[in-house]
Parts: structure tokens; sequence; C-alpha cells
């Protein structure tokens, strides 16, 4: 039997995960490796755990393999985006990553405000310390006696492509969120190369989503007793492959992922660029096509502070959530007035505001924990709604949402997202939406599999979907928490309370 290895890098952890022909997954083996956040804004994460747990996760998956009858054709690729950190010629990394989420180039990227329109013309991407190039500006003026030694500033991707490879090189979708991307040409810009002052050699080569990245290196094959010269497959970044993998083909369709971030994604085959730059266009995992996103920057990880610092349940499996949805299930639509603002690491779409902040109102004595739970999962449906309904204007209607992603596990947060959304929710029993996607680049990339559409049938064919309707009582009072959330935010950006809290 054939069958293909995935391999997808997370914030929080890292996994492989054993797929048969037809897009069924048969083993996964995931570690968690989450990064560390400093209370300056910085967020870091030391790129040799990723290494550690590429080889378990790879031996892994190959012993199982071994034990299925399971002949593996490749090793598809995708993870995380826009996080950067420095290497040496040998690979070696000379500094922790720095994070996607991480905000200590905020004042460089505002310092080239006036750039900003240019730049979104070309990228697709407004000037943001979430993406890499400012990233990179930030180490050459800060850690020079780094960038002196530097050969290559990569990405996680790039980390583990090499990794397997030994070949430097990063696909077009990952390009695309570095702000250094042309999207009409996809290729790196000499200007804007210039305006961030990166040298092109010390970037990886580009190639295709889903094209082979290189065979696995004698090292990495010796380690992991997988075939020595085993295709390489970059399947594309992580919300480009959960796209595909819950089956977004066109206009009318609309996809959202919630995991330690939320995104909200639309499909379009030609580059679109919003004149006001509150969303994000890059390359898809589908060759020729474009992604329309936009993006929460916090979700998931305000669920799991809520549980872990408000709450001090450590639980490590779902027992801690369940219990909190159970006590969010008690509670009204509306939260009782509870609003959240989901800024923790700063506002993504529409304002793309780093110096955002989070916010619990309308707190008061008789709050309960309940309250503040749905009104979490309120806050969280209410910022994707707003993007939703920018997508809308750019791209088209959108006739239904499919959703995935850890918090989609949750019944009542897919009913609020229905809800808010006003129409119809689709999630399927499976939620490694990313790692299908994976696996459909692949299956096409290495013949088993002739188109994108097949593959997706194919392997959600035993997926069964849940579909969550809008409940029509509930409108006045999500057209409400909108409006709330819009003044909430706009009286706290206000330049003299900004600098109240400086």
């Amino acid at each position: 039997m054939k069958g293909i290895i995935t391999v997808d890098v997370g914030t929080t952890s890292m996994r492989a995960i054993l797929y048969d022909a037809v897009g069924e997954p048969l083993y996964m083996d995931q570690r968690q490796n989450g990064p560390e956040f400093f209370s300056d804004g910085r967020v870091e994460q030391d790129p040799l755990s990723w290494q550690q747990h590429l080889i378990q996760i790879l031996a892994s998956c190959r012993e199982m393999a071994d034990d299925r009858g399971i002949v593996p054709l490749c090793i598809s690729v995708t993870a995380q985006r826009s996080s950067v950190f420095p290497v040496d010629r040998l690979g070696v990394p000379l500094h922790p990553a720095i994070m996607w989420q991480d905000i200590r180039s905020a004042a460089m990227a505002h310092a080239l405000d006036s750039s900003n329109e240019w730049v979104y013309r070309k990228t697709g991407l407004k000037i943001s310390p979430v993406f890499s190039a400012i990233k990179m500006t930030w180490l050459r003026k800060n850690r020079p006696d780094i960038w002196q030694h530097a050969h290559k500033l990569i990405g996680v991707q790039d980390w583990v492509l090499w990794l397997l490879t030994g070949r430097f090189v990063t696909d077009q979708s990952f390009g695309s969120r570095t702000n250094l991307l042309d999207l009409a040409t996809r290729t790196w810009d000499p200007e804007l190369l210039g305006l961030f002052e990166v040298p092109q050699h010390m970037l990886c080569e580009l190639i295709a989503p889903g094209d082979v990245a290189g065979g696995l290196s004698a090292s990495l094959a010796a380690a992991t007793g997988l075939p020595d010269g085993l295709p390489v497959v970059s399947a594309g970044g992580d919300q480009q492959c959960a796209a595909l993998g819950l089956g977004l083909f066109a206009s009318e369709q609309a996809v959202t992922n919630t995991g330690t971030g939320s995104y909200i994604l639309g499909h379009s085959n030609t580059p679109v660029w919003d004149a006001k730059m509150r969303v994000s266009c890059n390359v898809s995992a589908i060759p020729e096509a474009y992604i329309v996103e936009a993006a929460v920057l916090t979700s998931g990880a305000i669920y799991r502070w809520f549980k872990e610092c408000l709450l001090g349940l450590q639980e490590a499996d779902s027992s801690a959530f369940d219990a909190i949805n159970q006590e969010a299930g008690l509670v009204g639509p509306g939260s009782n007035g509870l609003m959240l603002i989901p800024h923790f690491k700063g506002c993504g779409s529409p304002y793309w505001d780093p110096d955002a902040r989070g916010v619990f109102y309308n707190l008061s004595l008789s709050t309960t924990r309940g309250e503040m739970a749905r009104a979490i999962l309120e806050g969280i449906a209410v910022e994707l709604k707003e993007s939703l309904a920018l997508m809308e204007d750019l791209c088209g209607t959108v006739a239904s949402v499919s959703v995935s992603g850890g918090m989609t596990k949750s019944a009542l947060f897919n009913q609020i997202q229905s809800d808010v959304f006003e129409r119809p929710v689709l999630r399927l029993s499976s939620d490694e939406a990313s790692s299908r996607g994976a696996w459909i680049a692949a299956a096409v990339t290495i013949g088993l599999e002739t188109s994108y559409a097949s593959a997706f049938r194919r392997s959600t064919a035993r997926d069964e979907a849940v579909v969550f309707k809008p409940n029509p009582v509930t409108r006045p009072v999500y057209q409400r928490q909108r409006e709330r959330s819009r003044a909430i935010y706009h009286a706290l950006a206000a330049p003299e309370i900004r600098e109240l809290f400086k």
C-alpha cells in the first residue's frame, strides 16, 4: 500500500500524520512545542526544538508505516508563517526564532507608514511586525554582530525543508507573507528589498507551492529510517493548506481556521487589493490562485489564557475546556452585556494595529466565569464577522463558511459563529484541515490524484459534515455587539488614551 507523511508545524505543536493513498489518516504523532512570550512584546522559540521533534515524529510515522505495510511516497510539509531567524552557511541558528506574534519591530513598522500603500499594492500586505521583512530589518539594526555572520534569513518552513533536504528553499505562499514578494510576478522584488534593506542573497530560493523541494538527505534518512532521496513537497503555508483541506475552490465559499489565532479566507483567481488595506492577499496553495485573508491574531490563545491564568485549570486534556464550554452554554447570547475585545497581541484585520490591547468591558461583581467564557467566544466571532463582511465586499457574497481548528471542537463556538456570521457553518468531523491540505497538495504532485478538487473529495468521502444554522432571534443581539465592539476599539485607539498607557 502507498501512503504520504505530512508534517504540520503549528505555533504550539508539531505533528506528523501518516495517510494512506486515499487520504485516510492512519496515525498521528504530535509534540507540544510552544514559543516563549515576554512582557515586552517579544515572542521567541529555539529552532533546535523543531529539529528534535521533526526526527522523532518522522521516525514514529515510519515505524507505523512499516507495521501497516505502507510505503511512503513522499513527505509533505506545511507550517506557520512569517517567523524569522538567521542561520550560518551550515544551517546553524544564530538567534532564537522571532515568531509571527512578536511586536518588537512595531516602532520600525510605524516609521515606514508613508510607504504602506505602495507596499500593499505590490505585496498584498500592509507593513506590519507580523510579517517577516520588518523583523529582518530589526535584526540588521539591532544585532549587527549576528547579521554579519548570517548566511540566510529563514522561516520555520524553510528550516524544516533545509533539515530534510539540505536546500535553502521556500515556496511562494510563504514568500507572500514577507512583504518582500511581488504578488503579480511571484518573485523577490528589488525595490522592496531596498526599502527593508534585505539583500536578496540572504533569502531562500523560491519555488511554487506544491513543488518538490528536494530529496530526503542521507542524514535524515538515517535518523528516521525513511528512504534516502524520498521526495519532500512544500505544500504551502498552514492557512493556505487549511483552505485547501476545507475545499476552498470558489469565491462563494469562505473558511475559518481557529487555533492560536483565527483566520478567515476567501478564494480568488486574481490578486485582490482593498483600497483601505484592511485584508491581505496571498499566494494560494493552488497554483495560479490567491487567497484573500483576514486575521484575528489571538483567539484560542485567549481561551487557553483564561483557562490557566484566570481559572487556574492546568489539565492538559480537553476536560477543562469541556467544563468551561458547559458553563458558557448556560449563558444567553450577548453574555449579559459583557464584551471581549480580543486584541491580546495587537489587532490584525481590519485595523492592523500592533498597539491595540485586549479588553473585557462591562465587568461587574455579578459577572460569572461562564459569562466571561461566552464573551471570549463571541468576541472572536464578532471580529471574524467584520472580516467576512470586508471579504464579501471584495470577492462577492459568501453562501456558507467551513470551519476548522482546535476551538471548533466546541459545538457552542460553531453555533455562535453561525449566528454571528448569519449563514450556515459547516464542520467536518476531522479538524486536521492543514494536514489534509498538505496531503491533497502532495497527492496531486506525485500523481495519486489528477486535481485538487478530486483529491479533496476523495480525502473527505468518509468525513461527515455537521451543519450549524443561524438562529434569526440572535441577529439584533450580535449586530449590537458588532457596533459596540467598533466603538470600544476606536475609543481606546484615541491618541490621548494611548498616550496615558505608554
